[in-house]
């Protein structure tokens, strides 16, 4: 069995905030081999390493396929894209640096080095830092959506989060599509993120706008806890609820989790027919998103979750 390298066996990442604030901005496949990278760090390693892997460890690690030619190309608009870090007086100072040093390819072996210039962030962090566990992050589509939850996680026990429009899309470094319209910026970035984090991780937020006339100048995210994520949410029902009416369907039948975990329409006149693999994951997202109209969900759901906490 092929022994598990540092990128496979660890899922929790520290940033100094001033990272998670900086302004950068990468697509999908180059923020979570960013972020899969950082889980590699050790919080007692006093330099960065040589960190090496396979695309083999990027599939286990990402749950999704990668590819040589694909991973090259990354690899190359990666060390294109620096970060800018933010000062306290950008106008008399300012910071640029990247994110490695090198990547080099040799015979199905990647190796690479952060740059030391990132040292302070994400080895010698002496001030206020962010702990994530990346496997919320990897099942987002979005880029912007694992932005924003590294920048909403910063300020979980506060409660909430303000920017004004503008200075959000800074940090982001959203397309001129997205600046100019507010609209598109909030369908496909905030109002995206929103249903992202709500979804897949360990918190739960809820966006509001302040408006000068009918301009929005100011939006904030009121983040709390989040009991019911999706994997807490089909845990709860396979438990508690197996065998009970979730939904109705179109033509009647009735929707149900069986004792083995898996949903099945029911019908009385004949033997019950369970989801495939594929139509059972977006029924499960259906009902958690709709969780309020299920049959079975009584006030006793929520408060034994609560409890659970």
């Amino acid at each position: 069995m092929k022994k598990n390298t540092s990128l496979t066996d660890r899922n929790f990442g520290r940033q100094s905030h001033i990272i998670v604030n900086a302004r950068y901005a990468l697509t999908r496949a180059e923020i979570d081999l960013v972020l899969m990278l950082i889980t590699s760090i050790k919080k007692e390693d006093e330099d960065f390493k040589d960190y090496e892997f396979t695309i083999e460890d990027l599939k286990q690690k990402s749950g999704r396929a990668w590819h040589s030619k694909q991973l090259y190309e990354n690899i190359k608009s990666l060390m294109s894209k620096p970060i800018e870090l933010p000062t306290d007086n950008p106008k008399k100072r300012w910071s640029v640096v990247n994110w490695f040093s090198f990547f080099e390819y040799n015979d199905g072996i990647i190796r690479c080095r952060f740059d030391k210039g990132l040292k302070p962030y994400l080895l010698e962090i002496k001030e206020r830092f962010i702990i994530s566990d990346i496997r919320h992050m990897l099942p987002m589509k979005s880029s912007y959506s694992k932005r924003m939850y590294l920048l909403l996680k910063e300020y979980a026990k506060i409660g909430h989060r303000t920017w004004k429009v503008e200075e959000l899309q800074d940090i982001l470094k959203v397309p001129k599509s997205l600046r100019d319209r507010y609209d598109n910026f909030k369908r496909q970035v905030l109002k995206k993120a929103e249903a992202d984090i709500n979804k897949f991780t360990d918190l739960e937020v809820e966006l509001k706008e302040r408006k000068l006339g009918r301009k929005v100048i100011e939006i904030t995210y009121e983040i709390r806890k989040n009991h019911t994520d999706l994997k807490t949410f089909i845990s709860f029902i396979r438990e508690l609820y197996a065998n009970e009416a979730l939904y109705p369907a179109k033509d009647g039948r009735m929707l149900k989790c069986s004792d083995e975990g898996l949903l099945y329409y029911s019908d009385k006149d004949s033997d019950f027919a369970t989801l495939d693999k594929d139509t059972a994951m977006k029924a499960w997202e259906w009902l958690h998103e709709n969780r309020k109209k299920l049959y079975c969900f009584q006030p006793d759901l929520l408060d034994y979750m609560e409890e659970e906490k």
